[in-house]
């Protein structure tokens, strides 16, 4: 077996014959792709989570406070954080009366040429 640095079970890959992941950008979406959809103590042992449901029915909260969360969490929780240049942008949107938050995460990742590649996740939250 090869030694990788990280490795995961594959959540979100299209090939579903490949159970582990080890490439770095996808572990990273992964990571992601997790830290969106995790409520606080649904892991065990987790008791930290962004938690971005709690956002939906708060008239007092910001565009960018809800920004700057994700970012530190996922800074401080995504290992493969500082392996890429990212972005995130957060809007609120209405649909059929009710408010959601539509956030846009891009990542920029290294191809095998020396060039760069976007990669784009995106999530809709609220109820």
């Amino acid at each position: 077996m090869e030694d990788f640095d990280y490795l995961d079970i594959n959540f979100l890959g299209e090939d579903k014959n490949d159970n582990i992941i080890t490439d770095p950008l996808e572990l990273f979406m992964q990571e992601i792709f997790l830290a969106m959809q995790t409520a606080p103590f649904s892991i065990w042992g987790v008791t930290e989570s962004i938690n971005i449901s709690r956002y939906v029915f708060n008239k007092y909260v910001t565009i960018t406070q809800i920004r700057n969360e994700i970012l530190t969490f996922i800074g401080k929780n995504c290992a493969h954080a500082k392996m890429f240049n990212y972005s995130l942008t957060v809007d609120i949107i209405n649909s059929d009366g009710k408010d959601l938050v539509y956030i846009t995460m891009k990542v920029i990742a290294p191809t095998l040429d020396k060039s760069e590649q976007e990669y784009i996740q995106k999530f809709l939250l609220g109820s």
